[in-house]
């Protein structure tokens, strides 16, 4: 007779397999993976001075456009990583990578609840295996806190169409988190919740209560906006003066669904935007739309909707849109795509075929030239060279490529010094380019020489 635990642990393995796959494919290469560039050094800084000095701000990285910030809950939660590493980011694309591993058992169990285990497995498998999943985790910003942000806001609305009219509450304070702290454009998944809310039909005052919940995580903003002369509405109102909409609206809504949205989601499941895997993305994402709209359930209306507000925003937004902004409509999506390929074999075959290879290859031939590892030997370097001399830096790197380098002195208690000792001069380019002759022929009476980490270069000058 079959015990009940050997049944338990069986119904088990299909999201054991799949976190075991989700975890070896995170961890694969993740010294090389893990970029310190600005957005990490940010939230560095943060738990910098929250150690060192026990400072803690109410906001959080100043976004592409001046004057606006995040809130302070991405970088509070640096304070985990950073603490456990002595202010060190070693630890820092490990505790992503936990959060990932708990993101895909939240995707399985949810879905599983809500629809079934074959939808679950499929939806979480892709969550677990997508190359570009992995990739949003190893660049450890705040946009990757929207899957794990999505999977609440969703199963919150389904617990609210059961019956349980706090999860409108709950769902909203998560809502409202995520937009705050994570990124603002979560605002339209946010409008999304509250519109299919809507058709619950519950008395005025719950949805009144839900949206005080949405709004209180704007507290620590407004504060800091009051503290800094209104800075955060005069910005609100420049933004909202050069993002008026065009005339175009129709058109530009279709150039963002064809151009911008579908391309990031087929990107998203086969790391290409060949036109077989367009074909079979929107293939699957009709179909299991269908099927959505056949079973004339009002909650599940949340997923077209969902994807539908998204592109709708965004149509009446004049400056760019990176196609990271969908983020926020990935969960949608994947269901969608799950539905239809758990109802029909053939496709399933075809379509996890072309997933898995294509992905599992991203993976494998990923490369870098540029990381967290090779920063952290080329600070090393510098601080051990130096021998407890004052030294300064120059930084002959390409934009955006010079960043991460200050924190890194900064944790070391070694910061570079205008006039200092010794020289040194970081460089990023092919080793076959490289020139020492044009240090040497500038500091002739000094002693030149080079030390390189791959396509890193420090001359030293002393």
């Amino acid at each position: 007779m079959i015990s009940a635990a050997y049944i338990a642990s069986y119904r088990y393995l299909p999201l054991f397999t799949i976190v075991i796959l989700g975890a070896i494919l995170r961890l694969y290469k993740i010294n090389q993976a893990f970029p310190f560039d600005h957005d990490q050094e940010v939230a560095a800084l943060a738990a910098f001075n929250f150690f060192e000095y026990g400072k803690i701000t109410l906001i959080g990285q100043e976004l592409s456009f001046p004057g606006f910030f995040l809130g302070p809950l991405h970088n509070w939660i640096g304070f985990i990583p950073y603490g456990l590493c002595n202010l060190q980011p070693d630890c820092v694309p490990y505790f992503y990578i936990a959060v990932g591993i708990l993101t895909i058992v939240a995707v399985f169990a949810i879905i599983k609840k809500i629809f079934d285990q074959k939808i679950a497995i499929v939806a979480s498998l892709i969550y677990a295996a997508s190359f570009a999943a992995i990739g949003f985790e190893r660049g450890a910003s705040s946009n990757f806190f929207l899957a794990l942000s999505s999977v609440a806001l969703f199963f919150c609305l389904y617990q609210f169409f059961k019956g349980k009219k706090l999860y409108l509450v709950i769902g909203a304070l998560f809502a409202g988190l995520a937009t705050v702290n994570f990124n603002p454009v979560f605002l339209f998944s946010s409008a999304a919740f509250f519109i299919t809310a809507a058709f619950g039909k519950e008395k005025l005052k719950l949805y009144a209560i839900a949206a005080a919940a949405f709004l209180i995580n704007y507290f620590p903003l407004v504060i800091f906006n009051f503290r800094h002369e209104n800075i955060l509405l005069k910005s609100l109102g420049n933004f909202a003066s050069l993002n008026t909409p065009d005339l175009g609206i129709i058109e530009r809504f279709v150039y963002l669904a064809k151009s911008v949205s579908i391309p990031f989601y087929v990107n998203y499941l086969f790391q290409s935007t060949s036109p077989i895997f367009i074909a079979l993305t929107l293939v699957a994402i009709t179909f299991g739309l269908y099927y959505i709209l056949k079973t004339r359930e009002k909650f599940l209306l949340f997923l077209p909707i969902w994807i539908f507000t998204a592109l709708l925003g965004f149509t009446f937004y004049k400056g760019p849109i990176p196609d990271y902004y969908f983020m926020q409509t990935l969960l949608p999506a994947t269901i969608l795509v799950s539905i239809f390929a758990t109802r029909n074999l053939i496709f399933l075959t075809v379509f996890l075929s072309f997933f898995l290879f294509t992905n599992l290859a991203a993976a494998q031939n990923y490369r870098t030239i540029i990381n967290y590892q090779i920063k952290k030997q080329a600070v090393d370097y510098i601080t051990s060279d130096a021998q407890g001399k004052s030294f300064n830096v120059y930084f002959e790197l390409p934009m955006g490529m010079n960043t991460g380098y200050t924190y890194l002195f900064k944790a070391k208690d070694r910061t570079p010094q205008e006039g200092g000792e010794f020289l040194y001069i970081i460089e990023f380019k092919s080793p076959h380019e490289l020139d020492l002759k044009k240090y040497q022929s500038s500091f002739s009476d000094k002693t030149t020489k080079v030390k390189s980490f791959g396509y890193l270069h420090v001359f030293s000058v002393k």
